[in-house]
């Protein structure tokens, strides 16, 4: 070749070039400029620039693969960087462009990039800079740039900084954006604010399962935030609130929640199915929430022995509702239970029903005496001695038939 020519070449590179663009013979003057530019000298910038204009314009394929191999580094940059942006090759305009508002203008045309190498292209950019081209790419098409944008953010999340990526997809409302974006992060990460935005993304965009797994497995959720949160959305499941509120300690809430949104077959799958010990609680808040008694009733026996009795008796006792648990008693003491609580309380429904209680005070060898006695003693003293008498409660005896002058009884006792 004449570049190659003993002695160099008489005639300059650059007029030589121009003898093959005078005759369109574009291909023949590539050649011979790639050809005769291969040691990538700063002298042939001219060169170098020209070589690239020319496939540019007319077979931008062609410039781009000189582009990807890298041969050259001193061609002029803003102009190529203008002529790869007209070409549509908007990647190599991207790497080209040294000012944010090229850039901006250029980014946008994600229908012509290749997402991994946009996303390879972010890693170049500054914090910044990278932050307000994300920016763009969602106010020009939200729903399309989404996860390139999320890609993204994962991708340099620890140089963008969480926090400013999730401002970002909360500044558009992007529920699905914080969604994808901290499902990647949750599993490293401590922070309660992180946990509860990913429940609320879950939440907004449908993923009810991932609600529900995560109020279940998560330790560094706000409990009440998220509860308070849960109630607020009405998520046609549950199961999400029911497993922050069994969890901790908002059972009453969790109760009213589910009763007055007449979701009363998750009151029973949680009595039945999720936590049988906590049924008193239960109790004690549909009988404030004037649950009929049917209802009440046919839970409490759907539950029978996995049921913790004195509590559930505390819970009725102090509303003054204790008949309601006459039948569940009664179903008990039939199956053969010599629990204490059972028959103490069965013998207060007898004392408040005057159902013979002579007979059971006197009859029934498993109630406390003590307790029953208590009870008796606002409502018959006599029934209270009857019961003291039996348990041989002496000083308990003498004290009520003092306070209430029953002393023949005392008497009749000593």
């Amino acid at each position: 070749m004449m570049s190659q020519m003993e002695g160099g070449c008489p005639v300059d590179y650059n007029t030589i070039t121009d003898l093959f663009l005078q005759r369109n013979m574009i291909r023949e003057a590539t050649a011979f400029l790639l050809d005769v530019l291969k040691p990538n000298l700063p002298d042939h910038a001219f060169l170098q620039t020209k070589v690239l204009e020319i496939n540019l314009v007319t077979y931008p394929n062609v410039a781009d693969a000189i582009l990807a191999n890298g041969m050259f580094s001193h061609y002029d940059r803003p102009r190529i960087a203008q002529l790869c942006e007209k070409a549509g090759l908007y990647l190599r305009a991207l790497q080209h462009y040294s000012e944010l508002p090229d850039i901006k203008r250029v980014i946008v045309n994600t229908h012509a990039i290749e997402p991994q190498a946009l996303v390879e292209f972010f890693g170049t950019l500054s914090r910044e800079w990278a932050l307000e081209c994300m920016k763009d790419l969602l106010l020009v098409n939200l729903r399309g740039n989404l996860q390139i944008v999320v890609q993204a953010a994962k991708e340099y999340s620890e140089q963008l900084g969480v926090d400013a990526c999730i401002k970002l997809f909360e500044q558009f409302k992007s529920y699905e954006g914080l969604y994808f974006f901290l499902g990647s992060y949750l599993s490293s990460s401590e922070d309660p604010d992180i946990h509860f935005k990913y429940i609320e993304a879950a939440a907004r965009t449908g993923q009810i399962k991932e609600v529900e797994r995560v109020t279940r497995e998560s330790n560094f959720y706000d409990a009440e935030k998220t509860k308070n949160f849960l109630m607020e959305a009405k998520l046609p499941d549950a199961r999400p609130l029911i497993n922050v509120c069994d969890r901790f300690g908002f059972v009453p809430d969790l109760t009213h929640y589910l009763y007055t949104n007449n979701m009363l077959r998750y009151i029973e799958g949680y009595v039945q199915k999720v936590n049988p010990g906590n049924a008193p609680l239960v109790v004690g808040q549909l009988l404030d929430d004037e649950c009929p008694e049917d209802f009440i009733k046919g839970l409490i026996l759907s539950v029978r022995s996995l049921l913790p009795v004195e509590p559930l008796v505390d819970e009725c006792e102090k509303r003054n509702r204790l008949r309601l648990l006459t039948q569940f008693l009664e179903h008990l003491v039939s199956e053969g239970s010599q629990d204490v609580h059972v028959h103490n309380a069965l013998g207060k429904i007898i004392i408040d029903s005057n159902n013979n209680p002579e007979h059971f005070l006197t009859t029934n060898p498993f109630y406390d005496s003590r307790v029953v006695g208590k009870y008796c003693e606002k409502r018959d003293p006599t029934l209270a001695v009857v019961a003291y008498r039996r348990g041989q409660c002496d000083d308990e005896l003498i004290n009520v038939t003092n306070k209430n002058s029953l002393f023949k009884l005392q008497a009749r006792y000593i």
